[in-house]
């Protein structure tokens, strides 16, 4: 009986020792309206650059040295798509 109650006790003891760290466990909010994030105020020209520099991006060319390799080049993004499918035809060939 002894063993019942002490055990009783400490849940007790954990559960009022848990609320009474509960409140220290947040973050309190700001005082102060401060922005989202730091540099908020920059991020337009951010935007506005990022913006610009996207249609060079996508007319891009390779190196006059690698220009020969352009294919392999236009191939090598799906390669991981493959991977993930013969992991899939290795797993159906094994029996999961």
């Amino acid at each position: 009986m002894a063993g019942q109650r002490s055990s009783a006790l400490l849940v007790l003891a954990v559960c009022v020792c848990g609320l009474w760290l509960l409140p220290s466990a947040f973050v309190q909010p700001p005082a102060t309206e401060q922005p989202a994030f730091r540099g908020a105020a920059g991020l337009s020209t951010a935007v506005a650059a990022a913006a610009a520099v996207v249609p060079l991006a996508a007319q891009a060319r390779l190196p006059d040295e690698f220009v020969a390799f352009a294919p392999i080049v236009d191939v090598l993004p799906i390669l991981p798509i493959f991977f993930l499918l013969l992991a899939f035809l290795w797993q159906a060939s094994v029996g999961f």
